[in-house]
């Protein structure tokens, strides 16, 4: 279609202007619509205005010079249109939370924008927590399953089936009690869901399980990027749509490249109902290096 060609187009000059003065009267140009219309369809598809995209955008990309200690704090701010460190320093922690100097002295989540582009969906302009970790080598052990294609349509089918009774109580193998049990906080932490050569496995550290007399796995000291979703979502709608933001808008149009096929969910859960539909969230792993 040319109307999406002709804005992804648009969507194109806004990211390599994104450290320049930016005119929105040549992107509107460039996607054959006035700059009014051209600004009310991206605030109306995006759910943010054109201004709020590349103050987001530039603040993602700035985090990324961060890494670099070569570059000092003020370049980076002026790199990305602000006038002194101080307004720079306020714009982060806005968004991110933290403030430039604590990131690069200490790392940290992030909250990220990947570039937008128009298909028949939206892909990208979302919301993301990320952050890059190191973590030394740890041992789980849990109960894994091969993703057979005859069985299973996809992987969320499979992951939904482990998860649920249906697959003999994969959990209550793993934990003392119940869901839900009152007064049992045994099912309380971090549970992993780990993808690695075809196979799905549930599975905690050893302190957390009530015997060891399972498949055991070693979660390699690796630099991993993570991405975290909100907290109360079900984890059958979140995973799917942290997957769809992270494969096809995140790594597509970022510096890193995976380094195998293992991927890590971290499910973070307690026992009593209540207290888990509030306080649940989830994290995606993924062992990366610079392209």
């Amino acid at each position: 279609m040319d109307m999406m060609k002709n804005l992804n187009a648009a969507i194109d000059y806004v990211e390599k202007n994104l450290c320049s003065e930016l005119n929105i009267d040549e992107a509107a140009r460039i996607a054959c619509v006035t700059t009014d219309s051209f600004m009310r369809f991206f605030s109306y598809i995006t759910d943010m205005t054109l201004k709020e995209y590349v103050r987001r955008r530039r603040l993602t990309l700035a985090a990324e010079d961060l890494k670099n200690r070569n570059n000092r704090i003020i370049d980076v701010a002026v790199k990305y249109g602000y006038d002194s460190a101080d307004a720079f320093s306020r714009a982060f922690a806005k968004q991110h939370g933290i403030t430039p100097n604590f990131y690069r002295k200490n790392g940290g989540t992030l909250t990220i924008y990947p570039p937008a582009s128009f298909h028949i969906v939206i892909k990208g302009a979302r919301k993301m927590k990320f952050k890059i970790i190191k973590t030394d080598a740890f041992k789980v052990f849990g109960v894994s399953k091969e993703f057979d294609r005859q069985m299973y349509k996809n992987r969320e089918e499979l992951r939904e089936f482990m998860w649920t009774g249906r697959f003999d109580d994969v959990p209550g193998k793993l934990c003392e009690g119940q869901w839900n049990q009152k007064e049992n906080v045994s099912y309380n932490g971090k549970w992993y869901g780990i993808w690695k050569n075809g196979r799905y496995m549930i599975a905690r550290e050893e302190k957390a399980v009530k015997s060891t007399d399972f498949e055991s796995f070693v979660i390699p000291a690796d630099t991993y990027v993570v991405f975290e979703t909100e907290r109360g979502g079900y984890a059958g709608a979140e995973l799917p749509r942290l997957f769809e933001l992270i494969f096809d808008s995140w790594l597509p149009t970022s510096k890193y490249k995976l380094k195998s096929d293992l991927i890590i969910e971290v499910y973070h859960l307690w026992t009593n109902r209540e207290e888990r539909k509030k306080k649940r969230y989830y994290e995606v792993w993924l062992p990366v290096e610079y392209k």
